[in-house]
């Protein structure tokens, strides 16, 4: 099979057309008649990845590789040091950003929050948040839903702020994986915004409104992506290796 033939696939699985406009989903290396003798899919590309494929294979990947415009392709720097190995190793990359977090993967990440066994229950999506209801008649406290999403997430540590105490039986959650602390312009007060990457000045805008934030890590809310893409491809009998990509960060 060459690129192509992959990419069209990728296309009924999830539209490419799909993504923001501010994104750049779909072949970021290489060229749709490259063969691909292998598939591999990683949440990203570091060197640990790049060196692990073997030659004229395609990447898939969460994050594309090209998110910005490049105006030079320095070798010595990321990320044209990355891409110019690929090329070296006639390695193509396509990436699945924000057309895939429609599709799959943010549904995937609130499941893995079982927000059901508190009361919580999908109401709709809207510019890449899903929001869940709390339909219960109780109050659940902010302290408690994040003890819950720690320890379903296995987290050794999670940083939430507190626009509110609790959450009412009218208080929504905006769920985003990766990050997306922007959605506090859609949340009302005693709403709580679950997401990643949350600056200092976001909590203290979110919070003056009554708005509160748990900020899941970005790496941990979409490290299940090469786990999802590897299983719906397999629906279309499409082998792919997984390869684990690393976290940029350390904790002490």
């Amino acid at each position: 099979m060459n690129v192509a033939d992959i990419y069209a696939i990728l296309n009924t699985i999830s539209p490419f057309t799909l993504q923001a406009t501010w994104d750049n989903s779909g072949l970021n290396i290489g060229s749709f008649a490259m063969p691909c003798k292998q598939i591999y899919i990683s949440l990203e590309l570091d060197w640990q990845v790049l060196d692990f494929l073997s030659e004229s294979s395609l990447l898939i990947v969460h994050h594309p590789v090209i998110f910005k415009p490049l105006k030079t392709l320095h070798l010595d720097t990321y990320p044209s040091n990355l891409i110019a190995k690929c090329l070296q190793k006639k390695i193509a990359v396509i990436a699945m950003h924000t057309n895939f977090d429609t599709t799959h993967l943010n549904q995937a990440f609130a499941d893995s929050l079982r927000l059901d066994k508190l009361g919580f229950t999908l109401e709709s999506n809207k510019e890449f948040s899903l929001i869940y209801n709390n339909t219960t008649t109780h109050n659940i406290t902010l302290d408690s839903l994040a003890t819950h999403i720690k320890h379903v997430l296995n987290l050794d540590t999670l940083r939430y702020s507190k626009g509110a105490d609790s959450l009412g039986g009218h208080s929504k959650l905006f769920i985003t994986c990766g990050s997306n602390a922007e959605s506090h312009c859609l949340a009302s007060r005693n709403d709580c915004i679950i997401t990643g990457d949350i600056k200092y000045h976001d909590a203290m805008i979110a919070n003056s409104n009554g708005i509160s934030f748990i900020d899941v890590p970005h790496f941990e809310s979409e490290r299940i992506f090469a786990t999802l893409l590897a299983k719906t491809l397999q629906k279309n009998n499409i082998q792919a290796i997984i390869t684990d990509s690393h976290n940029p960060f350390c904790y002490i």
